[in-house]
């Protein structure tokens, strides 16, 4: 007689505000033999809160390649599993491909169980065009990656997301205010669901402004969602671009500051050293 097969639960929690879960989260939670868990010092807090107990396994982005094998051989033998991730949806810049490839490959039944995601939260408050939207999970650490990033979302020609840390936010908001049209707006949303919550709305230099001034700042979990723009046309150069110009060719050496100006103005060196000629006529 064939063993039954298990099935993978892919469960969905709380961003933060625990009354967030939902009764089928921890009606599966309390059936499946085994859950698997991002980080089992965060989750076993949500268990207590909900009396859940069945047993914890840790499963981090460093250890689901050598111990998917391990959860499938039980899910062969016919054990249900649950994955968990810290917050959220589970696979969305957190770790169970792996798991969930091998166990389409292996016939297992693989069951969501839909909830929160802090990637939809913050496009349904962020007032953008939201009918098409790219997420490009978490922000690089490494200076070059983050570069190819930020060219990307420059590029995309929708609503971005991306998340990024407390210790971070300062630098990437710096770094794309130098790549994005100055007038691009955005949403840092900052703990969602959770005590502080906070949104940040705006462009980039009015938001870096006002979390500046918050008694929060950079505190906390961010999602940055960056409005769909159009490529400003060299066409358009306002007094204000010129003003920012000269300011630049005063301060600086001319190619230092017209590489500057580029970042800043968002147009093509040549089109500002000929506005700079045409200026001296």
């Amino acid at each position: 007689m064939d063993n039954k097969l298990g099935t993978l639960y892919i469960v969905s929690t709380p961003i933060g505000n625990l009354n967030d879960i939902t009764n089928r989260a921890i009606e599966t939670l309390n059936k499946v033999d085994v859950c698997a868990a991002e980080d089992t010092r965060k989750s076993i807090k949500l268990f207590n809160a909900f009396n859940i107990k069945t047993k914890l396994v840790s499963f981090h982005k460093f250890s689901e390649k050598s111990k998917t094998s391990g959860l499938v051989k039980q899910l062969l033998k016919g054990k249900d599993i649950a994955i968990i991730s810290d917050a959220g949806t589970p696979l969305i810049s957190d770790p169970g491909r792996y798991l969930v490839k091998e166990s389409i490959a292996e016939g297992i039944q693989i069951i969501p169980i839909p909830g929160v995601t802090s990637v939809i939260t913050a496009l349904s408050v962020s007032g953008f065009d939201i009918d098409n939207f790219k997420f490009f999970g978490f922000m690089p650490r490494k200076r070059k990656e983050k570069e190819i990033l930020i060219k990307d979302i420059c590029s995309s020609g929708v609503t971005s997301v991306v998340f990024e840390s407390g210790k971070r936010i300062d630098k990437l908001l710096h770094d794309m205010s130098l790549a994005l049209p100055k007038n691009t707006q955005i949403l840092v949303a900052r703990e969602m669901t959770k005590i502080h919550e906070s949104f940040y709305r705006g462009s980039i230099f009015e938001v870096m402004k006002e979390m500046n001034s918050s008694i929060y700042g950079a505190k906390g979990e961010f999602v940055l969602v960056v409005s769909a723009f159009e490529k400003p046309s060299n066409a358009d150069f306002t007094h204000e671009d010129q003003r920012i110009l000269d300011i630049l060719l005063d301060s600086l050496p001319q190619k230092e500051a017209l590489s500057l100006a580029s970042k800043i103005l968002n147009k093509k060196r040549n089109f500002l050293y000929q506005k700079k000629i045409d200026n001296n006529k």
